[in-house]
């Protein structure tokens, strides 16, 4: 029991941890840094899935997360499905740099994650947009390829987040 009681406590202090490092608005870039986004990257779409738009790439209002590995505890084990189909006028784009294709769509299909992901194992999309090394997972809120501030569904004001992205 003691065991069991340990692994909680740390996926508690990680995942708190991964909350304080979203809400951190110049954590990895400050707002209003212009994004960009590679070009002739893979997409992994899980069977079932809507199927990937490449005009998501230039939606006036994005979500970007990149994700470094699937494997337990992932980033992809986030409420994205409900995030994504509430808010139709906003693209979600996953950067994902796992190296195995194989254990990423695994992984996708073991939580039931079901969007189109970006796969980048050259991690281009870090390696162009991210200032700080090792994060392994960041999530940013997106108008005009800028970013206006970081977050993701388990900050408990996110749709308010993104009801103000999308305010004209």
């Amino acid at each position: 029991m003691k065991t069991d009681s340990l692994i909680v406590n740390l996926i508690s202090v990680c995942l708190l941890w991964l909350i304080t490092m979203a809400c951190h608005p110049n954590r990895s870039g400050k707002n209003g840094k212009e994004l960009t986004f590679p070009t002739n990257l893979a997409v992994i779409e899980p069977s079932g899935s809507i199927k990937f738009d490449s005009s998501w790439i230039d939606s006036k209002y994005k979500v970007v997360v990149f994700i470094e590995k699937a494997g337990p505890h992932s980033t992809m084990e986030l409420d994205w499905q409900t995030t994504i189909s509430e808010n139709k006028n906003v693209a979600f784009l996953f950067y994902v740099s796992e190296k195995d294709s194989a254990r990423l769509v695994k992984h996708m299909k073991e939580v039931n994650f079901s969007h189109p992901v970006l796969w980048d194992p050259d991690k281009k999309f870090y390696k162009s947009n991210i200032i700080e090394n090792n994060l392994s997972f960041i999530s940013f809120l997106v108008r005009e390829d800028r970013i206006i501030e970081m977050g993701n569904p388990t900050i408990p004001n996110f749709q308010e987040r993104l009801d103000e992205l999308t305010k004209e």
